[in-house]
């Protein structure tokens, strides 16, 4: 079985992913079928991000972090450490629903006032999972229990 050790912490980030990219999903059909029921557009930036961002873009980082856990025993690559893995999750878990409330807050409070932290952070978050990802790509895989 590969990636027991060390990749324990990673495996628990990638499922709480998941589990938000579900969440971004049902929320943004249920938002989007909103629009449709109402006749009303006015909500496309909250809904597209909740799809795109919140479902697909958190999948990504879920299926990174799970593939960063399977990759080996003896613990996670170089630079890759659970704590560096979680500041990114925090940074994107709180990044998008900060956006999220700018979009729907008037002119003045919303986008261009609340929005740009947040997406400063989500932004972040992007950046630290790239590089994380980047360090385990480098490193050298430990060879699997009898393959040489």
């Amino acid at each position: 079985m590969s990636g027991t050790a060390g990749g324990v912490p990673f495996r628990r980030i990638a499922r709480r992913y998941f589990r938000a990219a579900l969440f971004y999903l049902a929320l943004g059909l249920l938002l989007g079928a909103g629009m449709l029921w109402f006749g009303n557009d006015n909500f496309q930036f909250l809904h597209s991000h909740m799809l795109l961002v919140g479902t697909g873009l958190f999948a990504g980082y879920g299926a990174g972090f799970r593939w960063i856990a399977g990759r080996s025993d003896a613990g996670p690559p170089p630079g890759v450490s659970p704590a560096l893995a979680s500041a990114q999750f925090w940074l994107a878990n709180v990044g998008l629903p900060g956006m999220l409330a700018g979009s729907v807050l008037p002119v003045g409070l919303g986008l261009d006032r609340i929005g740009i932290p947040f997406g400063f952070m989500e932004a972040a978050a992007g950046i630290l999972f790239a590089l994380l990802l980047s360090r385990a790509l480098k490193a050298k895989p430990t060879p699997e229990p009898g393959r040489s």
